[in-house]
């Protein structure tokens, strides 16, 4: 490889590590403090909380009622400046709900991360209580 090629490896190596490091702050300063001010309500109302995935470039919350009842949503970045926000839904008796949408890492505030923390929820409680609810499609949405 010819040193041009190599110092532009290394150069979009460095910017695609710096565009990593600002989903990762995103995720420390804006969505782990909006699930962890949800997570002392959920507590007190049965649920038991976890954060099961925290590597870097993934991280997973889970409120569940039983191991068979649970939300759980997963942010994972995937690629220059934009991240993608996967939901799972179980409750007995149905199967699973799978929500899928991507943003931009720049777009990510304390609203957003709240609603989506919350609509999880309340589509959750709506299955649980034995409501029907609108299957999402596999469709992407920008945040």
């Amino acid at each position: 490889m010819d040193s041009w090629k190599r110092s532009f490896l290394d150069k979009l190596h460095d910017a695609q590590a710096q565009c990593s490091k600002q989903f990762e702050s995103a995720l420390d300063k804006v969505v782990t403090p909006v699930f962890d001010d949800l997570s002392t309500f959920l507590h007190d109302n049965g649920f038991k909380v976890s954060t099961p995935l925290n590597e870097e470039g993934r991280r997973s919350f889970k409120a569940e009622l039983a191991e068979n009842a649970y939300v759980l949503m997963i942010f994972r970045f995937s690629g220059v400046g934009e991240f993608e926000l996967r939901s799972e839904m179980f409750v007995p008796g149905n199967e699973p709900i799978l929500e899928k949408s991507v943003g931009r890492v720049g777009d990510l505030d304390k609203n957003w991360a709240r609603k989506q923390f919350q609509d999880g929820l309340d589509r959750f409680v709506e299955l649980l209580a034995g409501r029907k609810i609108e299957e999402p499609s596999e469709e992407l949405a920008a945040v």
